[in-house]
């Protein structure tokens, strides 16, 4: 649980950028044609070698790790009926952070972990270990005592689960719900997904719940430059929710007009190619707290512009919808993490799953 003695150097330091650019082992592959018009992600970043990744590791978990076939990183499942008729449900949590993520916190309502496992849904949360980041730690100005990761470091880990679960469930849908970094790292995880010649995404995609993502910028974006740990890195790849200019990365993932930013949503295309979702029905679901009326914003990171998607069904929770649990040393998150954590939030996400719009 984050409620550990690392978590006041997590939580003094913010989530930092929500991750950043490493300088290490790699494996590279190209874009889709369609990306041609502008910077493709795998050119903005490298991603870690599964190989050598020290992330991708089971060892010293608090939990027995889940047992999907063709996948050795760690996750975690949570009991269930298994109804056939609801989607495999993926929890992707944000950075600094676990599985506890999305679970029941001291004497807290129930989370999406417990509600969805309850209502009959195979649900696993993907662990991305920040407690084996391997960036020095000494301070957070220069190095990354928060433990912050970047999508180099956690977009190989969910795409292989889930290419992984694809695999060994054919027949099955998913739905994948990320909160905050794991927004964009799902996003990322899917454009990758999108050029590999083994798997094909779209058609087994029910939902994507895109939770206070930074699809268009983040507060902390002044670490760019200032940090080149994956503290600082990611910022770099997210760009300022102020006066949102686009980076390399999210032009990867959003086009060069946001055209991109919904794959295989309103016909066959994704990224600008044609003839690749096979009559999908995959549906977009955003959710953020809404912005203070005088046009400040009360979410620490993001804010109604920077979480959401072109077409995609834009969500707002109120001001009052905010984690009342204390979860994240003492609820110092409470209005970042009530777009997952609030009660308000917690039940949109459910019916979403459950085919209930």
């Amino acid at each position: 649980m984050l409620q550990s003695k690392h978590i006041l150097r997590f939580a003094l330091s913010g989530l930092g950028g929500l991750g950043g650019l490493s300088a290490c082992d790699v494996t590279g592959d190209g874009i889709p044609e369609g990306l041609t018009t502008a910077p493709g992600a795998d050119d903005a970043l490298r991603y870690r070698s599964l190989e050598n990744h020290p992330g991708c590791s089971v060892e010293g978990l608090a939990y027995a790790p889940a047992v999907i076939p063709g996948y050795r990183c760690a996750a975690k499942e949570y009991a269930s009926a298994d109804d056939p008729s609801l989607p495999i449900v993926v929890l992707v949590h944000g950075n600094s952070d676990s599985p506890a993520n999305f679970e029941r916190f001291g004497d807290g309502i129930d989370q999406l972990a417990e509600r969805l496992s309850a209502a009959g849904a195979r649900t696993y949360a993907v662990d991305f270990r920040v407690d084996l980041v391997d960036d020095p730690a000494g301070n957070n100005d220069t190095e990354n005592a928060a433990r912050n990761i970047d999508h180099g470091w956690a977009t190989p880990i969910l795409q292989s689960m889930l290419k992984a679960i694809m695999l060994a469930e054919p027949d099955r849908e998913i739905a994948v719900i990320g909160f905050s970094l794991g927004a964009t790292v799902i996003r990322d995880s899917y454009r990758r997904l999108h050029l590999d010649p083994e798997v094909n995404p779209w058609p087994q995609t029910r939902e994507l719940i895109l939770l206070a993502g930074a699809n268009h910028g983040v507060s902390s974006c002044a670490l760019c430059g200032a940090n080149t740990t994956m503290r600082g890195q990611v910022a770099c790849e997210m760009g300022c929710r102020d006066n949102f200019s686009t980076t390399p990365f999210l032009s990867a993932l959003n086009g060069p007009e946001g055209e991109w930013e919904t794959p295989c949503l309103q016909d066959d295309g994704a990224y600008g190619q044609v003839g690749i979702c096979e009559s999908a029905e995959l549906r977009y679901t955003t959710v953020v707290m809404k912005d203070i009326d005088d046009g400040t914003y009360q979410d620490q990171f993001v804010s109604v512009n920077s979480a959401a998607l072109r077409g995609a069904d834009n969500q707002l929770i109120e001001l009052s919808d905010v984690d009342e649990s204390g979860y994240f040393f003492n609820g110092l998150f409470k209005n970042h993490y009530g777009s997952a954590r609030s009660k308000k939030a917690i039940d949109l996400v459910v019916d979403r799953v459950r085919g209930e719009r």
